[in-house]
Parts: structure tokens; C-alpha cells; sequence
């Protein structure tokens, strides 16, 4: 079989009913995540975000630097344990969507689906500069740890494909 063809037949063993009846996804919407508030001390900075995710094991984690956002994934009980959702593309300035896709099987997260566009700095190194592209960054968590990409969104059929990604995990154990 030529390389060409590994992908389409990916695609198809991952699309099967029985397949697609154990894996389920959930989204988490950044923006109804809760913040602590901050004290005096911390009055002007952006306090850094703490999302449970479903099942209750991990968290999603956004903190800033002046001119950047940064995403991970940790998992409860397990300092050691992080997963940086940043393309591994040149990717100076980072945005991401407010949903991250949770891809579960028996209600449990196997990996995560994140849209991240990259940008590059501006002319005073301060900011968002040109768009450098935007990918559906895809990462295995705990266990599955082996399945990591990114798509870009210009891709076509970008979010079937990085599910496909994402879902392979469960294939391969």
C-alpha cells in the first residue's frame, strides 16, 4: 500500500458504527471557567485560569506572559505530568479558541482537540504581529501519550482529520 493511501483508510477503520459508538467527546468553554480573584498584590495582572475537565482527572491551565498565552493540561495527583497544547510549529504568539474538544471513551478523556492561531511579533516585540497559522493541535493524555499533531485549519475536512488523530490513541492499545 502506498503512503498515500495509509491516511484514507485510517480515516475509514476510525468512521466505523462500532468505533464510533465507544468514543464520545465533551467541550470545555474557556470563557465559563472560574477565576480566583485577585488580591491587592495582583490588581492589574491577569489571574492564570483553572478549568476542570470532564471526568474530573485533569485540568486545563491558561496563564500570560506580557505578550503571550500559554495552554497545558496537567493531570490531578501527578506533578509530572503536562501537556503543553502549543503547536510545534513556529509559533511565537499564541491565541486559542474558547472550546477545547475532549475526545472520551467510558466517560473517561483520552485527548484533547485545541485551535491555536500563531502569530508573529510585532515590529516592537510586544505583541501579535502577522498571522502565521492556525492548526487543531491534537494531544494523548495520560497513557496515550504517543499521539500528538497538529492540523492545520486550511486542511480540508481539518476537524475530521484531527479527530481521526486524536482517536487513534484508543486504537493503538
Amino acid at each position: 500500500m502506498r503512503p498515500s493511501h495509509v491516511v484514507p483508510v485510517l480515516l475509514l477503520a476510525l468512521s466505523t458504527p462500532a468505533f464510533a459508538e465507544d468514543v464520545t467527546f465533551e467541550y470545555t468553554d474557556v470563557e465559563k471557567c472560574p477565576r480566583e480573584a485577585a488580591t491587592e498584590e495582583e490588581e492589574g495582572s491577569d489571574m492564570p485560569l483553572d478549568c476542570p475537565a470532564p471526568g474530573g482527572e485533569y485540568t486545563l491551565t491558561e496563564s500570560y506572559s506580557a505578550y503571550d498565552y500559554f495552554r497545558r493540561i496537567t493531570l490531578k495527583g501527578d506533578s509530572q505530568f503536562s501537556i503543553e497544547l502549543r503547536p510545534k510549529a513556529a509559533c511565537p504568539v499564541a491565541r486559542f479558541s474558547n472550546k477545547v474538544e475532549w475526545r472520551m471513551k467510558d466517560g473517561k478523556p483520552f485527548a484533547v482537540i485545541q485551535r491555536v492561531t500563531c502569530f508573529a511579533l510585532d515590529k516592537a516585540q510586544s505583541g501579535p504581529g502577522k498571522k502565521l497559522g492556525e492548526y487543531l493541535v491534537v494531544r494523548g493524555l495520560k497513557g496515550h501519550t504517543s499521539v500528538s499533531g497538529e492540523v492545520p485549519t486550511k486542511t480540508a475536512a481539518a476537524n475530521t482529520k484531527a479527530r481521526a488523530l486524536a482517536d487513534s490513541a484508543i486504537q493503538k492499545r
